[in-house]
């Protein structure tokens, strides 16, 4: 990293260098390794699985059971005991 930063240093002086956004890129990845108390988060959001699809599914894959539906919805079975 150091490599580029001399190179840039050099060549800037000569009006040339690297591009502003690749030069802050290695600027902020050099700040995060200096310091063990920042941690460099991915940017895009990783799920566990496929998007479930709610509503819009009408038929359920094979191997799949469907739960019968519930018809009382005022009080909770009572079980005995």
């Amino acid at each position: 990293m150091f490599g580029y930063m001399n190179l840039h240093a050099i060549a800037a002086a000569r009006g040339d260098g690297l591009k502003p956004e690749l030069l802050a890129l290695l600027e902020r990845r050099h700040g995060i390794a200096l310091s063990s108390n920042v941690v460099a988060l991915p940017l895009e959001h990783q799920c566990a699985g496929p998007g479930p699809s709610g509503a819009g599914m009408t038929a359920l894959p094979a191997g799949v059971l469907a739960f019968p539906a519930r018809t009382n919805f005022d009080k909770p079975a009572k079980r005995k005991i």
